[in-house]
């Protein structure tokens, strides 16, 4: 429905009629208004100029101005797709629709100006559409619609994004770089596209020197590059156009040799395979030397060297007094070299406890461990002492260690020899302290003797008596002297004593006390002796 008002005042004479180029259209009367209604379908279809007279005031005529059926768009198209921009108009009539950019012309009614092969008009019944195809990033950009006609134009501006999928480079062009460890370096990627893509760093099969998994940005800094920092860093662009691509960089780190050694001191036994090894790192890949004090090792029938990845092994097949001693590792690159030293000895290993670290009596102890010699033990050092924390004011003078040699045939006094007499790896013995205090903390080490010397004390042990009380009911308490009737600790004098074969690093003590500790070892040693 169309509506044309008519100034002046109602007259009885007064009355108009709508045509469409020059044939009379259906009109009715409303107050000062004729109003032309479009019955056809047809009719109402075609874009065109409907005018109005008026036989009374001389024929007054108006045009309807064109309009835009479609709102403004923003067309995102893939790099090398076609695409087809809309210019649907209303009120059309003899109206000419130009296609152009802000700085160019392409088009006037269906006859195209710009010469672009790429470049074709639709024509439709409400205007003209313009099909780009084969679409390259320089179609970027706005695309205008206007609408020439007697009056003033009508335009109306698109926008079309060309999307480009990600390409991606290095800035180093053969892929490898190669630096010399502590030095520092940047490891970059360049990427283009649009919408500008997103660069992610990731290494192969690693994680990055920062514990991370992944890393945005377009570049990787290391202020003081590593070893660990050698391998394959790949960076990858993504914008969501296509499919992200990736380009690859192999960091690789120069140093000179690098020894870490697992075992420094290796336990071996006559007529026994022996193993010693040196973890060796460096690059360029060092050459490894074997050596046995100043003496260069080669392979024999009886020794063998082998290389699993960076650990290098020396085997010793039969083991023989001759091959105890100092060996070490030498290895040597471009950049320098390094060693590494390593001990086989027959001496025995460590002593490792097997005792709970609480015991089930008030005075006494039963202490148990177990050491791997491959030549029988034939002694032990035990030293132990009342902990006292180091901030104790007294940690001074009552912290000194009493030392116990246990020795001698089966039934010595507080010592149990290895189980088996026959020489096995792995020896147990246990030792059982008497006269401790009641709910009290010990500290206790311990060191094994075989006829190649002594070996290393065990780790630290701290092992407590329990409390009078606390002694279960089916065990009797040991009835004790009270606490102020023992010597004063703090002024005590270490001498050496000796009982039944078990000499004794201790304090001096009174007589009295001296002879109650001979009564209470004698009245043990004739009860083993008995049993």
């Amino acid at each position: 429905m169309i509506i044309c008002g008519q100034r002046g005042h109602m007259s009885s004479g007064l009355s108009g009629s709508w045509r469409y180029h020059g044939l009379l259209s259906c009109t009715r009367l409303l107050g000062l208004a004729f109003i032309l209604q479009i019955l056809s379908p047809t009719c109402g279809s075609q874009s065109s100029e409907y005018l109005i007279s008026n036989p009374n005031y001389g024929g007054v005529i108006e045009k309807a101005r064109p309009a835009f059926k479609l709102p403004p768009r923003v067309y995102k198209e893939e790099f090398g797709n076609t695409v087809l921009l809309e210019c649907k108009v209303i009120n059309l009539g003899d109206s000419v629709i130009v296609w152009k950019q802000p700085d160019r012309i392409i088009s006037a009614g269906m006859g195209m100006i710009r010469k672009d092969h790429r470049m074709s008009l639709l024509g439709h019944e409400d205007g003209i559409n313009l099909e780009i195809v084969d679409l390259n990033m320089e179609d970027t950009g706005e695309y205008i619609c206007e609408v020439e006609n007697s009056g003033e134009p009508v335009m109306q501006t698109n926008k079309l994004q060309v999307l480009v999928p990600p390409k991606i480079s290095t800035m180093h062009p053969d892929k490898n770089l190669t630096v010399r460890k502590d030095s520092s370096i940047t490891l970059s990627c360049n990427a283009s596209g649009f919408p500008s893509p997103r660069i992610i760093w990731q290494r192969q099969h690693q994680m990055l020197p920062n514990g991370e998994k992944q890393l945005l940005g377009a570049s990787l800094v290391f202020s003081r590059v590593e070893r660990s920092d050698a391998g394959i860093y790949i960076c990858t662009a993504d914008n969501g156009v296509g499919q992200p691509v990736s380009a690859t960089i192999n960091l690789n780190i120069i140093y000179p040799p690098e020894i870490e050694i697992d075992k420094s001191w290796v336990h071996g036994g006559v007529g026994y395979e022996v193993v010693i090894s040196c973890l060796i790192y460096g690059e360029p890949k060092p050459q490894v030397k074997w050596y046995r004090e100043t003496m260069l090792l080669g392979r024999n029938e009886n020794r063998l060297m082998e290389q699993f990845g960076h650990r290098n092994k020396l085997v010793i097949t039969q083991l023989t007094k001759e091959d105890f001693g100092n060996y070490s590792c030498l290895a040597e690159n471009e950049l320098g070299k390094s060693r590494g030293t390593i001990q086989i000895s027959g001496k025995p290993n460590q002593p490792s406890v097997l005792s709970q670290s609480t015991g089930i009596f008030s005075d006494k102890y039963n202490l148990t461990w177990l050491v791997d010699s491959y030549s029988h033990v034939d002694g032990y050092r035990i030293m132990y002492r009342k902990f006292v924390d180091a901030a104790d004011p007294l940690y001074d003078v009552r912290s000194r260690w009493i030392t116990i040699l246990p020795h001698g045939p089966i039934g010595t006094v507080g010592f149990n020899p290895p189980r088996d007499n026959h020489i096995n790896l792995r020896q147990e013995s246990s030792y059982l302290f008497y006269a401790l205090e009641p709910n009290a903390r010990y500290e206790v080490i311990i060191q094994a003797h075989n006829e190649h010397g002594w070996g290393e004390y065990s780790e630290l042990f701290i092992f407590s008596t329990r409390g009078t009380e606390d002694v279960p009911k089916e065990l009797p308490v040991e009835s004790m002297e009270p606490k102020d009737e023992w010597p004063d600790t703090q002024n005590m004098e270490m001498k050496s004593v000796s009982s039944g074969g078990c000499s004794i690093l201790a304090a001096n003590l009174p007589d009295f006390q001296q002879l109650y500790l001979a009564t209470y070892l004698t009245i043990f040693i004739l009860t083993n002796i008995l049993n």
